[in-house]
């Protein structure tokens, strides 16, 4: 597990979807990545002309790649361990530009969204609990890390690796009705 990795997505399937919850629902559940992953979404579809024209324009691809041709959809959290649904697993401290401080206790199961702002940047300190792995180097290790808002802010999904879905259908589809919401959709 390494810390901030960046995924880019592109594809008709996420850049058309009805919104960007959605979007970043079907990259979590399909990816179902761990640690801390910054999530770009290739919104034109561009990504692929940029690999077929790299070599002979290189100076393109980076302007490009610097450009609002990409989505910043969130900088994700994803925990991983084993706990009880329920039972706290993670607690964060989130210091915003202005110096505004909020903390927080997630739990285990849960889908969090913390609103911040696109292009503005928070000091965001990982604590996992129950020996839970944030990608600080190990279980239990804790660590601060330089975040930048996203369209969906910052994303703690603690919903466990792989995901572990009711057997039962009402449960079911309430655990997932919750997620959606979650995620502003």
């Amino acid at each position: 597990m390494h810390i901030n990795e960046m995924i880019i997505a592109t594809g008709s399937v996420l850049a058309c979807a009805p919104n960007l919850g959605q979007t970043m629902l079907m990259l979590l559940d399909g990816l179902q990545p761990s640690g801390v992953t910054t999530m770009i979404l290739d919104q034109h579809q561009v990504l692929p002309a940029l690999g077929a024209i790299a070599r002979q324009a290189p100076a393109v691809t980076v302007q490009v790649l610097e450009s609002t041709a990409f989505q910043h959809l969130g900088t994700v959290v994803s925990p991983v361990g084993k706990a009880r649904p329920g039972s706290p697993i993670l607690r964060l401290k989130m210091k915003n530009e202005n110096g505004q401080e909020n903390g927080m206790d997630i739990l285990q199961g849960t889908l969090v969204a913390i609103p911040l702002p696109v292009g503005k940047s928070a000091s965001l300190h990982l604590q996992p609990l129950q020996r839970f792995d944030v990608g600080m180097g190990g279980p239990g290790m804790s660590g601060t890390l330089r975040v930048v808002g996203g369209s969906l802010g910052i994303i703690i999904d603690a919903r466990g690796r792989p995901l572990d879905l009711p057997s039962d259908p009402y449960r079911r589809y309430e655990q997932v009705h919750s997620w959606i919401q979650a995620m502003g959709t």
